[in-house]
């Protein structure tokens, strides 16, 4: 259903794509009973509601596979920036036919995704007391041509996923090798600077310890045995 606001918007600020999700699985529910379901609703779009079966829970895992096929209009602001298509959807569990609550719910804006051809990722809960996660495979398919060139809004999730594997690399640029000497049968090893500090904290604690016990006590001096100084203790 196309609102009213698009109306008086020029033709060539709008365009039109088939929209294409799956509602795949729901995982990692601390719950085992009761019957699961997911509603959704998408703005701007055809057939903009509607809700997956109601299925049991199995090994903390509820698999729908529920397909959501839509055809969606997109307005393109001024600055030529494609504005947002969310995707709303929420998790509910029923108890015995009557009861029924919210497991968590998740908003996506559809526009992020129009660049790849076809995505399949894992979506955390928002408002959940579980760290549950839904799994979509969302997929965007053009229509119209607006005639004009637009801009696509930056995914932020896929943005938050790059800076991990950088975080890694760092984590592991601060572990270096420093290599040896090469053995008797030239095989040339390795040490890292970690286990390194620990040989050396290792052999200058034993140089202190023996330097200690060498040096402790002056020398040529005659001390008496322990068995002397009992035996002038209780002399008296």
């Amino acid at each position: 259903m196309t609102p009213l606001t698009h109306l008086f918007i020029s033709k060539h600020r709008k365009v039109h794509y088939d929209i294409a999700v799956v509602i795949r699985d729901l995982v990692n529910i601390p719950l085992v009973s009761g019957l699961f379901f997911v509603s959704w609703r998408i703005k701007n779009a055809s057939h903009a509601y509607g809700a997956t079966a109601r299925l049991p829970i199995k090994d903390h895992t509820v698999c729908w596979n529920q397909p959501i096929k839509v055809l969606s209009q997109m307005v393109i602001s001024k600055q030529r920036l494609l504005g947002p298509c969310e995707l709303k959807l929420e998790v509910f569990q029923e108890l015995g036919g009557k009861q029924v609550s919210s497991i968590g719910d998740l908003t996506i804006n559809l526009s992020e995704y129009v660049d790849s051809q076809s995505t399949t990722d894992r979506f955390l809960l928002n408002h959940s007391k579980f760290n549950s996660t839904l799994k979509l495979a969302i997929k965007l398919h053009q229509k119209s041509d607006p005639g004009i060139a637009f801009e696509i809004p930056i995914n932020k999730k896929r943005q938050l996923s790059a800076s991990i594997p950088s975080f890694i690399i760092e984590r592991k640029s601060t572990t270096t090798q420093i290599p040896t000497e090469k053995s008797k049968d030239s095989q040339s090893t390795s040490i890292t600077r970690p286990a390194m500090n620990r040989v050396l904290r290792k052999s200058q604690s034993t140089m202190t310890l023996k330097y200690c016990r060498q040096n402790a006590l002056p020398r040529n001096l005659d001390y008496p045995s322990p068995h002397d100084v009992v035996e002038q203790l209780f002399a008296h």
